[in-house]
């Protein structure tokens, strides 16, 4: 499972024309891990997560793992170690390459892109492509398991990032992580990724001198 790591229930809420709120994350950590953080985030996400937003149509997976970072920089200096530090924190990625040809701004990151990670030793290629982008706020992609060449033991893998400013504290990063397993495991295969991801997010946390939120 140590290959696992970088890189959407689809969140059953009402209708477009009567969308509910989803859940804080305190609560979305509560009903995943049943302890609250002692950093909490304020952002609800309103545009993200509803299931007539934006990205809920891209969610096919439950929410698995939620997982948060305060680092002490402001957010326009911690969306590049988001969106393209992995190799650095991430103790599975040996190599982080982007393709923009199908980008929305063409040649920069947008919607379209198209983040290559390669992992150590040889291990295999993800191919991860972006669905929403806003600077310095919020970062969206997937797994394309039709190119991706990493054995893993999961499915319908989708990520959303969000980066709030904290002001003296710095910013804090929450990411919301949705599989399901490829066959079923009994949940072994999902407990596996949460924990291949808390270690890597430490990492990230030690790394930059910042707090890893524990779960």
């Amino acid at each position: 499972m140590k290959h696992v790591l970088t890189l959407a229930l689809a969140l059953t809420v009402a209708t477009a024309a009567n969308a509910q709120q989803m859940p804080k994350i305190e609560a979305e950590r509560t009903a995943t891990y049943g302890t609250m953080p002692s950093v909490t985030s304020t952002d609800e996400l309103t545009d993200y997560t509803y299931d007539s937003g934006y990205l809920g149509a891209y969610i096919n997976a439950p929410l698995q793992s939620v997982q948060m970072l305060l680092l002490p920089m402001t957010p326009e200096e911690a969306f590049p170690l988001v969106h393209s530090g992995n190799a650095d924190w991430s103790l599975q990625i040996e190599e982080l390459t982007w393709d923009h040809s199908a980008s929305e701004t063409p040649g920069e990151l947008g919607t379209g892109s198209v983040r290559r990670c390669d992992f150590v030793g040889g291990a295999g290629t993800a191919y991860e492509r972006i669905f929403a982008v806003e600077q310095n706020r919020m970062i969206a992609y997937d797994l394309d398991m039709e190119r991706s060449t990493v054995p893993l033991p999961i499915k319908d893998f989708f990520v959303i990032w969000t980066l709030e400013d904290k002001g003296a504290d710095g910013t804090l990063i929450t990411t919301r992580i949705y599989y399901d397993e490829a066959q079923d495991m009994g949940g072994k295969a999902a407990a596996a990724v949460g924990e291949a991801l808390a270690v890597d997010f430490r990492n990230f946390a030690n790394i930059h001198g910042g707090t890893y939120v524990e779960m």
